[in-house]
């Protein structure tokens, strides 16, 4: 389990998370992160993922396993498929190449080609891959379906839903709420560096019956406190 218990950041003067208190435990769900701009959820996750360290609170980073994909490119452009496939064996020890090697030729991805040669979606689905190729419990994912055209937001999700480690959480930031439903297992709502919901998906249809998922993040972020 993820225990977050009255985690708070700051950059100098600028509180960016606000006495946060979470438990996410792990039922193979995926879960959404849902917040406007400035809302502390990048902060969040890179606290979760141990890169942001100097917070207040308890965080149980040693009771669970997780790796950050950040919305910024991490593999070297000038690098081949096999070349990042060597490195990653070496540098990680929770990188799992087969399922990275099944993921690639369901791509139908040449090893030998440099990442500057493809594409943008490519690209984005290169990164996905070695993330998901982490044999980890927890995968955060910093806005992964945001600046893709939507065939490569399917391929992005299929990836998700299909060849993350089996018993693993997904917890995906993002501004694409409107038709999420089905993606999204549970949902978290964060504003002005404040956990204002969470809850499973299906329960929070139900509390707002006939609205779509979209619908209610505004209508819960319309009341929330400025302060």
């Amino acid at each position: 389990m993820l225990s977050i218990d009255q985690v708070s950041f700051a950059y100098t003067r600028s509180k960016i998370l606000k006495s946060i208190s979470l438990e996410i435990s792990n039922k193979n769900q995926i879960v959404a992160l849902l917040g406007p701009n400035g809302a502390g959820k990048t902060t969040l996750l890179n606290v979760v993922a141990n890169y942001y360290q100097k917070y207040t609170g308890n965080l149980n980073k040693e009771a669970y396993s997780a790796f950050m994909l950040p919305d910024i490119p991490y593999i070297p452009q000038d690098m081949t498929i096999t070349g990042c496939l060597n490195d990653f064996q070496k540098l990680y020890s929770s990188f799992n190449r087969e399922r990275a090697e099944q993921m690639l030729d369901y791509l139908q991805l040449d090893f030998n080609k440099q990442i500057s040669d493809y594409s943008k979606g490519m690209k984005e689905q290169l990164h996905l891959v070695f993330a998901l190729a982490q044999d980890v419990e927890y995968y955060l994912f910093d806005e992964p379906l945001a600046a893709v055209d939507p065939l490569t937001r399917d391929i992005l999700i299929s990836l998700i839903k299909g060849y993350r480690r089996p018993n693993s959480v997904a917890i995906i930031s993002t501004h694409l709420v409107q038709d999420m439903e089905d993606l999204f297992d549970e949902v978290i709502m964060i504003n002005n560096g404040k956990v204002v919901l969470y809850e499973e998906t299906d329960k929070l249809m139900l509390e707002y019956p006939g609205q779509s998922l979209d619908a209610i993040y505004k209508e819960v972020n319309r009341h929330v406190d400025a302060y």
